[in-house]
């Protein structure tokens, strides 16, 4: 049988990648399903719905950028760049969920505003600690909690939205600031 060495690897490198998405999915699924078991008995916040369902969108994410290597790219990678790619398929759920928290924040803060965007209810209450303040800052009705779990998920699936948008503000800001000196 006349097989060069990366048309035996090939398979069992798409495999591996295909087995390290499985798993991430099973882990994002398992976390997915305690939480929204957990938060119906009122024992898990409501922002770690928000963490999960941008981890959702960093699983997908994955799973799409894996899908859509070429061959040749797959069959001319390192060991190095499996072991980016691997460790990459568990960190971007991880990120997802950061920037999705980060998102919905941006959000409570009423940076964004607009049909499209979670409107929260109880947003000039005081609070004492951070805790206070998440438990009475909450989307204002059902519609607004479903806004706020779509855009986490895009926050997650999306890697580029929330730093870009942070970006944005701060020159925003910064250019306000000349402004008014």
């Amino acid at each position: 049988m006349n097989c060069t060495n990366s048309q035996v690897t090939k398979p069992w490198k798409q495999t591996n990648q295909a087995t390290h998405v499985a798993i991430a999915i099973i882990l994002v699924v398992a976390a997915m399903t305690t939480t929204a078991f957990l938060a119906k008995f009122g024992l898990v916040p409501y922002e770690t719905l928000i963490f999960v369902a941008g981890t959702v969108g960093g699983v997908v994410n994955s799973f799409r950028r894996i899908q859509n290597l070429t061959t040749t790219n797959v069959q001319e990678s390192s060991r190095m760049t499996e072991r980016l790619v691997t460790i990459q398929i568990y960190v971007s759920p991880f990120v997802g969920g950061v920037f999705a928290f980060v998102l919905y924040t941006i959000f409570m803060a009423g940076f964004v505003q607009g049909s499209f965007f979670p409107v929260f209810a109880s947003v000039n209450e005081t609070f004492k600690t951070f805790r206070d303040f998440a438990a009475v800052t909450v989307p204002a009705t059902n519609s607004d909690v479903a806004k706020a779990i779509v855009w986490a998920f895009i926050a997650g699936f999306s890697e580029g939205l929330v730093p870009n948008f942070i970006s944005k503000l701060v020159k925003d800001a910064g250019s306000k600031d000349q402004s008014d000196a």
